[in-house]
């Protein structure tokens, strides 16, 4: 149910119309609201993660910003804690419902995505009318690629599923297959993710994707040094599929990186209108989902354009929820820094193909989370439902699966029903 909606919340244009994110978000809350009761009806225990102390955090800031009224905007911080409660639903139903081998099943399903939305998105740019997503809905007053409306709103979800894609796509198989063979064969998927993202002319993806490949690179290093040979092979296709796309547009676009608008240089000047903005509200901040009803108040330039979002979402948050908020995602992001480590640290331990497959859900954040410097990538529905979706993915525990010793007394028919459930109890 929780990919469903993720999956459903990008092809729907990303999500940014409420007639997507609406009814996303109500199916998640009445999976949430199912399971909660058939747990409490069973009596079994509920799935735990520190992560969900600094989430719960803020959502009750949010929700003392709407209720207590210190919101400038009330009606828009409501519109945001919706969405918001929705992004925690999602992330629970996902750390109950995941295990080893879900975890699996979810990277090929996102592999699967990832070269379907691919081909979409290559489909629109060399089509005669690439404003329109899927060929139908006009959404050329943007810059829409695939079905998302934005250009970089792409790009941010590129920035996730990349490199779970490459994850997969390197996976040992118990098949006969030549091991070259079948990376070629699973390397086209993020191959075509890669040229779908030059398309995109996106300069803030591909930073992100030359970080991610960096960090990658350091992560991975003993597995690269066995496998060099191979490696290079599929670096090699998936150059070729970026020197077959239109990759002088991308090019064009670094060269005009202070021209191009919102420019980089606008982007400063927006971050330094939010420290001023948070100095005037330095606790609590303006409320949630507010900053285009304080920023023209505050705004010190005109280049003609309505600035809806800052383009940084660390300084809009700081403008929106103040200290109070700041110290809540900067223990989200300190707790998920340290399950980074611990998996990285934990070598043998687990299941390794579960092991490999959460340490590139961790590039993938990292990533989104450098590219939301630059962008605003939590403010795309899907995106923020696909980051808390490979939040899960990456957090939950990868055992291996215990043996039963030949001197064990049978498991009953109760103990075998308890271990068929789809959750447990995260550590």
């Amino acid at each position: 149910m929780a990919l469903a909606a993720v999956l459903a919340a990008i092809a729907g244009f990303g999500g940014v119309y409420s007639y997507i994110w609406v009814p996303v978000d109500l199916v998640l809350f009445t999976a949430l609201a199912i399971w909660l009761v058939m747990t409490a009806l069973a009596d079994r225990s509920w799935p735990w993660h520190p992560l969900l102390v600094p989430m719960a955090a803020f959502g009750l800031l949010v929700v003392l910003q709407w209720h207590l009224r210190l919101s400038i905007y009330p009606g828009a911080t409501l519109t945001g804690l919706i969405q918001l409660a929705g992004c925690g639903c999602l992330f629970y139903l996902a750390l109950a419902g995941l295990s080893s081998g879900c975890s699996l099943r979810l990277a090929w399903i996102l592999w699967l995505f990832c070269g379907a939305l691919s081909i979409e998105a290559i489909l629109q740019a060399v089509s005669s009318y690439p404003g329109y997503v899927y060929g139908i809905f006009r959404k050329n007053w943007a810059s829409p690629v695939g079905p998302f409306i934005y250009h970089n709103h792409f790009a941010g979800c590129m920035d996730l599923l990349l490199p779970l894609a490459v994850a997969v796509a390197f996976r040992p198989s118990a098949g006969r297959e030549g091991r070259w063979s079948r990376w070629l064969r699973r390397g086209v998927v993020p191959a075509l993710g890669l040229a779908a993202l030059v398309l995109s002319e996106s300069r803030g993806g591909m930073l992100t994707i030359g970080l991610e490949l960096l960090a990658a690179g350091t992560i991975f290093w003993p597995e690269v040094k066995r496998n060099i040979w191979g490696l290079l092979l599929v670096l090699g296709v998936c150059c070729l599929f970026v020197v077959s796309t239109q990759w002088h547009a991308l090019l064009r676009r670094f060269e005009m990186l202070n021209v191009h608008a919102p420019s980089f240089s606008e982007r400063i000047w927006v971050a330094a209108t939010c420290w001023r903005i948070f100095l005037h509200f330095p606790w609590l901040g303006t409320g949630f989902n507010t900053f285009a009803t304080i920023y023209p108040s505050f705004q010190t330039f005109d280049t003609g354009q309505i600035w809806l979002f800052a383009h940084n979402e660390y300084a809009q948050m700081l403008v929106e929820t103040g200290l109070a908020g700041a110290l809540c995602v900067a223990a989200f992001l300190l707790l998920l820094l340290h399950a980074g480590w611990r998996r990285w640290r934990r070598r043998g331990h687990g299941d390794p193909a579960v092991r490999n497959l959460q340490l590139a859900a961790f590039i993938g954040l990292a990533g989104f989370l450098f590219h939301s410097y630059g962008d605003f990538q939590f403010h795309n529905p899907a995106n923020a439902l696909l980051f808390f979706l490979v939040v899960a993915l990456a957090v939950t525990p990868a055992e291996k699966p215990r043996l039963r010793s030949a001197n064990s007394p049978p498991r009953t028919s109760a103990q075998n029903k308890v271990s068929v459930l789809p959750f447990h109890t995260a550590q």
